[in-house]
């Protein structure tokens, strides 16, 4: 996984002095900003997006990035056309995470209801359940993450 961003969209310098840059990198954004003269970095998985807006027909706009969680990034002041690229970026992520997770349906947790009927019979003590019910969900983790 690299370290450079796949894109990077600047606010426009209309809105501040030091105007806030939003960082797409393969498994996460970033939002780099000034505060008390010190860089800020707020940083957000693509599982924890909701959404991306783009209000306006054309020439500048805002991009508007919705969490799960009732927050949002604004970037403001920003050509349509890079605006829509960071959307798309972003939004292509978001799926590809989405595809990657766990269906109902899937085998992680049909896996989990056969140990805890094992545990139930008498056939793996609490602390076995345990042991392989966490090597259960953390396999599923690992297996969707991005890059692995």
């Amino acid at each position: 996984m690299s370290n450079r961003p796949l894109m990077e969209l600047e606010e426009s310098f209309i809105y501040g002095l030091w105007p806030r840059k939003l960082l797409i990198f393969e498994d996460h954004i970033e939002l780099r900003s000034f505060e008390l003269l010190r860089e800020k970095t707020e940083w957000r998985e693509y599982g924890r997006i909701g959404g991306v807006e783009i209000p306006g027909k054309r020439g500048f706009t805002n991009l508007l990035i919705r969490d799960n969680q009732g927050r949002s990034i604004l970037i403001r002041g920003v050509e349509r056309a890079e605006a829509e690229r960071a959307g798309a970026l972003i939004e292509e992520r978001i799926a590809r995470l989405r595809e990657r997770s766990p269906q109902p349906g899937s085998p992680a947790p049909e896996l989990v209801r056969k140990l805890a009927e094992l545990r139930d019979a008498g056939l793996l003590s609490q602390e076995e359940f345990e042991t392989k019910r966490n090597g259960v969900i953390n396999a599923g983790e690992t297996s969707s993450r991005p890059g692995t």
